[in-house]
């Protein structure tokens, strides 16, 4: 009776795993808006372009992405604490490398390093935290695990530029090291093993090559479009016909093999499914994409330091922390259709001024419509994120979190390459003037409130609970 008290009492309470598990997230979840800060500074420092820099964001996006699955089927076979320790030090590895990379290539690389630690670290903080609640508390638990996704986009444009204004890039990836020290120290002394659920599940090795050869092939070949916007080109054709059959080729595969695919097709049956990834997907126009044209713009055109770029940046996270809680108390009581298609509507109504500004646009102005984008952000992903699982099998809602996560991600990778190819054919070979710049930024806003309004169709299949009270 005494040990089983004792066992009890050392065992950690459910916000102690979540503060953990966050503290291995957060670095990963800051490391994309720090980045975006810096990009420009590497851009000169590295003497490079926006199309080839765009890779510095895009292969992180995209390595997370991919990761996914992976993540997903290593929870199934090892020790959840082991599994975060390893993706840690895979991410301390990758910032090391980036740290370090007086290239492109090797930033590149150290990038996708980081990505597939990021990968397994965000899904397994999730994953793990929902084992850790067994169904109860969930709302408290989310409270404590959602906190680096409200407070990423606050921090890290803001600790971004003070890093780079004080020290240099190198610095955004080296204060990544201590950190991580300090998060599998924590892990190690703290987590519960979490021992694997599903052990001896096979992979589905072919199926991640399809979904790879898919996205990869789509982004190599939107980036080497831009490079002398040609698309009749074999370096853009091919990429992107590899990219087409290896869809083809993963739904055949999906059909024939069922229990087998990586991302069961029977998910997408569940219109509510297929329009929250559709969504999932275009968010990383809004969010990925804006986050990577707005800081250029603040430092190219309006010429701000780094720190005030972050400073600037604090009004979108502000927005989004606003309407948060608001959000969720919305689509409990009346769905995520309306909702989601009234912001994605916002989303592009609030991206329009963007496509207007110079370097003589009031300050209140910009600080003004980054606050109103970000009130729009939190009415789609939320509402989208919920409504995902609705009236889904249960037996499926892991292979669900894994196409969630990856169209959400990889949606992000896309926008990135798109708004980068769209910013470089525009400018070209020419003399990067202000003007020529300029135009290039406003048109990469153009094509953002566009793809943003394509949103509301989608969103017409989510759930709507608006009049069925009485049913």
């Amino acid at each position: 009776m005494k040990d089983s008290v004792t066992k009890v009492q050392a065992e950690p309470s459910l916000t102690t795993i979540g503060i953990v598990l966050v503290l291995g997230a957060i670095v990963p979840m800051l490391d994309t808006t720090m980045t975006n800060v810096g990009i420009n500074t590497i851009l000169k420092d590295l003497d490079s372009t926006v199309n080839v820099m765009q890779w510095v964001t895009t292969a992180y996006v995209l390595a997370l992405g991919l990761a996914v699955p992976l993540a997903g089927w290593l929870l199934d076979q090892v020790s959840g604490k082991l599994l975060q320790e390893i993706a840690l030090a895979i991410f301390a590895g990758g910032s090391l490398i980036s740290a370090t990379a007086n290239a492109i290539p090797a930033l590149v690389t150290g990038r996708i390093i980081q990505g597939i630690g990021a990968g397994v670290i965000i899904t397994g903080m999730s994953a793990l935290a929902m084992r850790a609640a067994h169904g109860q508390n969930l709302g408290k638990l989310m409270a404590v695990v959602g906190l680096p996704i409200v407070f990423a986009p606050i921090l890290g444009p803001t600790i971004g530029g003070a890093l780079i204004k004080y020290l240099n890039w190198h610095w955004l990836f080296y204060v990544n090291i201590p950190v991580v020290v300090i998060a599998i120290t924590v892990t190690a002394l703290i987590l519960p093993a979490f021992a694997p659920i599903k052990k001896g599940r096979r992979f589905d090795v072919l199926g991640f090559i399809l979904i790879t050869g898919l996205f990869s092939g789509i982004v190599i070949g939107i980036t080497n479009y831009s490079t002398d916007n040609v698309f009749g080109k074999l370096s853009v054709l091919l990429p992107i016909f590899v990219g087409i059959d290896c869809l083809m080729a993963y739904i055949i595969y999906g059909t024939r093999h069922p229990q087998r695919a990586l991302v069961p097709l029977k998910l997408f049956s569940s219109a509510h499914f297929s329009a929250a990834t559709g969504l999932l997907f275009l968010s990383g126009l809004m969010v990925n994409g804006v986050m990577f044209i707005m800081p250029l713009y603040l430092q190219n055109i309006r010429h701000l330091s780094v720190i005030w770029v972050g400073i600037y940046l604090i009004a979108q996270g502000a927005g989004m922390l606003a309407t948060r809680s608001l959000t969720g108390t919305l689509t409990d009581k009346y769905g995520a259709r309306w909702i989601v298609a009234l912001s994605m509507l916002g989303a592009a109504i609030t991206t329009i001024p963007c496509i207007f500004f110079t370097a003589a646009t009031p300050k209140w102005v910009v600080l003004l419509v980054l606050f109103l984008m970000g009130l729009t952000r939190s009415g789609i992903t939320i509402p989208v994120m919920s409504d995902a699982y609705t009236g889904l099998d249960q037996k499926l809602i892991p292979e669900a979190t894994v196409a969630t996560r990856m169209a959400q991600n990889i949606g992000g990778s896309v926008a990135t390459a798109i708004l980068a190819s769209v910013v470089q054919s525009l400018v070209g070979s020419n003399v990067a003037s202000t003007a020529t710049m300029t135009n290039a930024y406003q048109m990469a806003f153009l094509w953002t409130s566009i793809g943003t309004v394509f949103g509301v169709i989608p969103a017409l299949f989510l759930t709507n609970r608006i009049g069925k009270k009485a049913a």
